[in-house]
């Protein structure tokens, strides 16, 4: 009974290290595209959801570390929070196709139609610095 037990801790402690491994792993290995749509996430909804990252469960599905450390799936998000999410998904897209010298059309419809007002503001600040973004280069574009 020992040496079962012995070997059951042994294996419970490998899995539990293993699990902990990946998940370092893969929050330091995000691609761009989750990084720029974690930084507009933080700042769509004020600072309140820190990070996206990759559930290190079976099935890949996106949670966020909110600012308490506490972790939520989009199935736990309430619907203004989860259209921003989708919201900080897109505008990353964009942002790291401008990178890559291509433009996107933009069309948007109710987007802050479940947002708050300090949110909706964030959101259109977000807008205000992705429009920026895309005056300079293409003034750069055309310039040279």
């Amino acid at each position: 009974m020992g040496a079962a037990a012995d070997e059951y801790i042994r294996v419970w402690a490998g899995s539990r290290l293993l699990k902990w491994a990946l998940e370092r792993y893969r929050e330091e290995k995000q691609g761009p595209l989750l990084v720029t749509a974690s930084q507009f996430f933080s700042h769509l909804t004020n600072g309140h959801h820190a990070k996206l990252l990759v559930d290190p469960g079976d099935t890949l599905r996106l949670i966020s570390r909110k600012a308490d450390g506490s972790k939520v799936g989009v199935e736990g998000m309430s619907d203004g929070t989860s259209d921003q999410l989708y919201l900080a998904l897109r505008l990353a897209a964009l942002e790291l196709h401008m990178e890559s010298g291509t433009t996107l059309p933009v069309i948007a419809d109710d987007l802050l139609i479940n947002c708050d007002d300090e949110r909706a503001a964030s959101s259109l600040k977000a807008f205000a610095r992705l429009g920026q973004r895309l005056r300079c280069s293409t003034s750069r574009t055309t310039s040279t």
